[in-house]
């Protein structure tokens, strides 16, 4: 694996704690803090069974604050967990991994 960078948590201070949920009924992850929603991950998942990540969104009263990375570290993490690859369309899921390489075994493997 590549070397570890610490991705760094949000900056904003939440009431509850932050929830990764695979919402495949809609194609996409969404991270939520008690009801509320703070953003998604939308993907398509291929006949080899790899999850293209298509585009990022964080509400924007959470924008900038870092809630982006802890959507794609939580998708990158729930994805290698189940032994799946990310092919990323999304430009911001790309610069991420660039800026946090022991993500990319789970994009390295991916199959298009």
């Amino acid at each position: 694996m590549s070397d570890m960078v610490e991705v760094p948590p949000p900056t904003m201070e939440l009431s509850e704690s932050l929830r990764l949920f695979d919402n495949p009924v809609r194609d996409r992850y969404e991270l939520w803090s008690g009801d509320e929603l703070i953003g998604v991950e939308g993907y398509e998942v291929t006949d080899h069974g790899d999850v293209i990540l298509l585009h990022t969104v964080v509400m924007e009263k959470f924008g900038k604050q870092g809630f982006a990375r802890a959507l794609v570290s939580g998708v990158l993490d729930d994805l290698r967990s189940r032994n799946r690859h990310a092919i990323p369309v999304c430009t911001y899921v790309r610069s991420f991994v660039t800026r946090f390489p022991q993500y990319q075994d789970v994009v390295n493997a991916a199959r298009a």
